[in-house]
């Protein structure tokens, strides 16, 4: 591609946006199947050793009361009775950040592709798509755990087959956006591509790299966070087993843990991603956040996660 035809840095712009599932309060005896203990079992494994925390009464469930998978608690759980306090913690160290791809990408691109295409001029959730493109083809063992937890087909509106869309006005939408994130898949792809490590990337993909930056624009625009720019460098980031609780407007949201909420004697916590326990949980009832998306039009729930929630509904009802 020439340098004339190539989008500038600037212009590859994600919408971003937390995972979302349709949630409701119903709830009924879920159960692990084994593929998520697998993927609930590593991950655990993997936040705690690096000092993180994870309740021993959560479980993985697909389906989950109310959706494709979710969390779930399988015991009594008592507010005020758990010293953490906490469903999760995940430490700073856990995180995908604009930090960590700058790291991790920047010695991987030849110094003239730099010259044209810098990825210091990219957004947060452009760099993001890019590591995780790379931490797949390089079978990241550190990163093994996360990777897997994420689905091989996630739920953006735009993403795969668009012909089963039965609102008009969605399907126009998804068509627009496909062909957007194609133009931005084809521009980063000539500019990155060639330098991202491809070895252990899905049979699907067929060493396309394009296929692999569309998949990964769906995980960022998913399951991207907001954050601190302090922790991470950017106002983006991923937090693996964080992003696997679903929605609902009627619970508390996330919590980035500041110096205030750790106080001196556990400074390294600061920055941590916690899910805070807010009530009395029986066996089988769903764990929720609240993704804080009150002002999201329903297409934009629709494109970013293929879903629409009740409040957004009615919204666009009056």
């Amino acid at each position: 591609m020439g340098v004339a035809h190539r989008p500038s840095p600037f212009q590859y712009v994600i919408i971003f946006s937390l995972l979302l599932i349709v949630s409701t309060q119903q709830y009924h005896q879920a159960e692990a199947n084994e593929v998520d203990g697998d993927i609930l079992q590593a991950l655990t494994y993997k936040i705690v050793n690096l000092g993180g925390y994870v309740h021993p009464s959560i479980k993985l469930v697909s389906p989950s009361p109310c959706c494709r998978r979710g969390i779930i608690s399988s015991e009594d759980v008592t507010l005020g009775n758990d010293d953490q306090g906490f469903w999760v913690r995940v430490p700073p160290t856990y995180h995908l950040t604009r930090n960590l791809a700058m790291q991790t990408l920047e010695p991987l691109i030849p110094k003239d592709v730099l010259e044209y295409a810098p990825l210091s001029t990219l957004d947060d959730g452009a760099l993001l798509l890019l590591l995780l493109v790379h931490l797949k083809g390089i079978g990241s063992k550190k990163w093994g755990p996360y990777l897997d937890s994420l689905p091989d087909r996630p739920g953006c509106g735009w993403y795969g087959d668009i012909n089963n869309i039965a609102d008009e006005e969605y399907k126009h939408v998804a068509q627009e956006s496909k062909r957007y994130v194609s133009r931005v898949a084809s521009g980063m792809a000539a500019d990155y591509g060639a330098f991202l490590a491809k070895e252990h990337w899905p049979k699907e993909w067929q060493n396309s790299a394009e296929k692999a930056i569309e998949w990964s624009l769906c995980i960022v625009s998913s399951r991207g966070t907001a954050a601190s720019p302090e922790y991470g460098g950017g106002v983006i980031k991923l937090v693996p087993l964080v992003d696997m609780f679903n929605h609902s407007p009627e619970h508390k949201g996330f919590k980035e843990l500041t110096k205030e909420d750790v106080g001196i004697d556990a400074s390294h916590l600061e920055g941590s991603f916690a899910v805070r326990i807010e009530k009395d949980y029986h066996p089988g009832e769903e764990i929720f956040v609240d993704y804080n998306l009150s002002d999201y039009a329903p297409e934009e729930w629709f494109m970013s996660h293929g879903f629409v929630p009740k409040e957004a509904s009615h919204r666009q009802e009056l």
